[in-house]
């Protein structure tokens, strides 16, 4: 072979192989991650002394102006709750399933969920989690898709904020990190 040719085939294959490279590195870039879409929220709390009596609420419309809430939980207090959430995604047909999508990715997404009292009312509403992810230690860390609710003694209304954190690479057991899929409020009726 003269040498014209071999330095030429020589920088042929250079290029060749820094361009497979280059393909390479691109192949191995991380896709987005991107929010759950979110249309409707239901919470449904089962009595543990009386599992017929089901309470459920649901929001329609999340994070539009079309907000339409049946959602008042009227519970009856000194009671415990099981509690279980769905989500769904009306934009799409069918409708998306997002509890399932978050079931699927419970790593990476945390329910937050607080109760406030309305006025002075001295109502109260405690809720454990139940539910825990596969992540590895320190964790497992808690979803939320399930949980334990207990009202207290005294009748009263507040309201339940449920925040969906979406925490991809960085669910701590916290609700800091991340950004929110979800964050409405339940209304709530202690009797």
């Amino acid at each position: 072979m003269q040498p014209v040719q071999k330095s030429s085939l020589l920088f042929l294959l250079a290029v060749g192989l820094l361009a497979g490279a280059c393909k390479k590195d691109e192949q191995n870039v991380d896709p987005t991650d991107d929010n759950e879409a979110i249309t409707t929220a239901t919470l449904s709390l089962t009595n543990t002394a009386v599992p017929s009596e089901v309470v459920s609420g649901t929001i329609e419309n999340l994070n539009t102006s079309a907000n339409v809430t049946s959602a008042t939980l009227n519970l009856k207090a000194n009671t415990t709750y099981n509690g279980s959430i769905m989500l769904l995604d009306k934009t799409k047909t069918p409708t998306v399933d997002a509890t399932e999508e978050i079931r699927e990715k419970t790593n990476e997404h945390l329910f937050v969920y607080t109760y406030a009292p309305t006025g002075t009312t001295t109502s109260a509403l405690s809720v454990t989690i139940t539910d825990r992810d596969s992540n590895p230690s320190p964790g497992p860390y808690p979803v939320g898709l399930t949980t334990r609710m207990q009202t207290g003694a005294t009748a009263g209304a507040g309201s339940l904020r449920v925040v969906l954190r979406h925490q991809p690479n960085s669910k701590n057991g916290t609700e800091t990190p991340g950004s929110s899929d979800l964050d409405t409020k339940f209304p709530v009726v202690i009797k």
